[in-house]
């Protein structure tokens, strides 16, 4: 079979032989280390010192029991702790005292048990990653950053900017009206999952390692409308009415991952639909169509369409830092707009402006259901010489024009909160003039950065927000997110 990448690259000739892939491994266990640190042997270890954890997401207890109930948060790579007893050797736990931590507070519990096989004596010395992400849950747009270290408060680089959904405040459980939407904070990509579905499969696999190729639902776009399209993605499971497909292609979980101390399980990942589709799959999971059905937010899960998703597969490598603000966006340059319509752009990216980066991609099925499954980056299956073979682990193939050039998205009540157009999803504040507002502070699109920002009064919203995650972004902002100065916020409409 031919692909075709662009008139440039012409026709690759694909073998016909079945690939043998070696995948990036991702160590799942109690927790998830991301690298391989030596821990102490319990025989070794020594009442009184202290210890650093060697993985993400270790569970912490509350007493010598491995038991689900006794879970009162989940540690990060490089806490540290003082081990207080090794116990005897019918328990795989050890008790210890929390000296540090960036999860969870120190004095969450009287008596503190964690596993013994995850405590070393060095510290791991973490890479900085080239990039990080913020998504603004309020106006529904995640942004990635290159990191900028040549001095310190140097404003970030966008690399990319899209539409998300987030989970949906107008609906909950009897117990809790807003158990759905999306919670604000710090968090880490702990692994990459390719066509994921939860452990329940509430909503079936994208796709499924063996299914036949013919029975996935055909592109949205590929009917008179994009209702009947998106009918087709709606399924049966254990005799309720749920939609196929609904984590995508791929899907970031996060750390810390629990619902005391994390992000209670929300992770970053795509869609129905295929690529063709573009953000017609976005738009339709914000319709009351689908909603009707299935909350298609996925108990706050932040969702993208299934291209851009496999962009930052191929692009965020584990250990990202991911940040979830709800913040009204503000650039630091003004972008002029002249009398004829002619814009004028932003100085740092008047090469980006209508100049989006093309990303090609080729999605094969080599992977499904693993952590660390293959990318559909294009480049890298044409030079490793990957096969693709039509019919068997064939899926698709196009491109993805990035976007590139930062837009401060407005407040706009004249438009609905689930339109993704409003830039107040969870409508924090009643939409009128006169009345005082519920945002604290800006976040800069064009830098990457915040001036005076603070997540929003839980009190004063009424429960409409809820902060968790890394303890460094609930009640602070880290210092390589800080921007002070003047800045130029749009217009709000009323």
């Amino acid at each position: 079979m031919n692909i075709i990448l662009g008139k440039s690259r012409g026709k690759l000739a694909i073998s016909l032989l079945v690939a043998t892939l070696t995948l990036n491994a991702f160590a799942v266990s109690q927790a998830s280390a991301q690298v391989q640190i030596t821990a102490v042997e319990k025989n070794q270890l020594v009442v009184g010192k202290t210890y650093y954890i060697a993985a993400d997401n270790l569970n912490l207890r509350s007493s010598n029991s491995t038991s689900a109930g006794n879970v009162v948060g989940q540690l990060s790579m490089n806490d540290e702790v003082v081990l207080v007893s090794s116990l005897d050797g019918s328990t795989p736990l050890v008790q210890i005292k929390l000296i540090k931590s960036k999860s969870v507070p120190t004095n969450i519990a009287p008596a503190l048990f964690v596993s013994k096989d995850y405590l070393s004596d060095k510290p791991y010395a973490a890479p900085i990653m080239k990039y990080f992400v913020v998504q603004n849950v309020a106006t529904e747009k995640t942004r990635v950053y290159e990191r900028c270290t040549t001095y310190p408060g140097c404003p970030h680089k966008l690399v990319m900017e899209t539409d998300m959904v987030v989970g949906r405040n107008e609906e909950g459980t009897k117990s809790d009206r807003y158990a759905y939407m999306t919670w604000l904070g710090h968090s880490r990509i702990a692994s990459w999952v390719k066509f994921y579905s939860d452990g329940m499969q509430t909503y079936p696999s994208w796709y499924t390692a063996g299914q036949d190729l013919k029975t996935i639902p055909k592109p949205i776009s590929n009917n008179s409308s994009r209702v009947i399209g998106s009918r087709k993605w709606l399924t049966e499971k254990n005799g309720k009415d749920t939609v196929y497909g609904a984590f995508g292609w791929y899907a970031a979980k996060l750390s810390p991952a629990d619902d005391i101390n994390g992000v209670n399980s929300q992770w970053m990942h795509g869609t129905i639909g295929w690529g063709v589709d573009g953000s017609d799959a976005i738009d339709i999971t914000r319709g009351f169509f689908m909603n009707m059905f299935s909350n298609p937010g996925s108990h706050g899960c932040t969702r993208l369409e299934n291209r851009a998703i496999a962009y930052l597969r191929e692009t965020l490598p584990v250990g990202t830092d991911i940040y979830r603000v709800y913040a009204r966006e503000s650039t630091r340059e003004r972008q002029v707009i002249l009398s004829d319509d002619t814009v004028l752009p932003l100085t740092r990216y008047k090469d980006t402006y209508n100049n989006p980066k093309r990303w090609d991609y080729i999605l094969l099925t080599d992977g499904a259901q693993k952590s660390g499954g293959l990318s559909a980056d294009a480049t890298n299956i044409i030079n490793k010489s990957i096969p693709v073979i039509q019919g068997q682990n064939f899926l698709e193939q196009g491109n993805y024009m990035v976007d590139q050039y930062p837009t401060a998205a407005p407040l706009n009540y004249k438009n609905s909160a689930s339109s993704g157009k409003s830039g107040d999803r969870y409508r924090i504040d009643s939409g009128k003039s006169k009345e005082p507002t519920n945002f604290r502070g800006y976040f800069l699109v064009d830098e990457g950065r915040f001036i005076d920002y603070q997540h929003p009064d839980a009190r004063a919203v009424k429960g409409k927000v809820k902060v968790s995650g890394l303890l460094d972004f609930r009640t602070t902002v880290p210092e390589h997110l800080k921007a002070t100065g003047y800045h130029y916020p749009p217009n709000i409409i009323y």
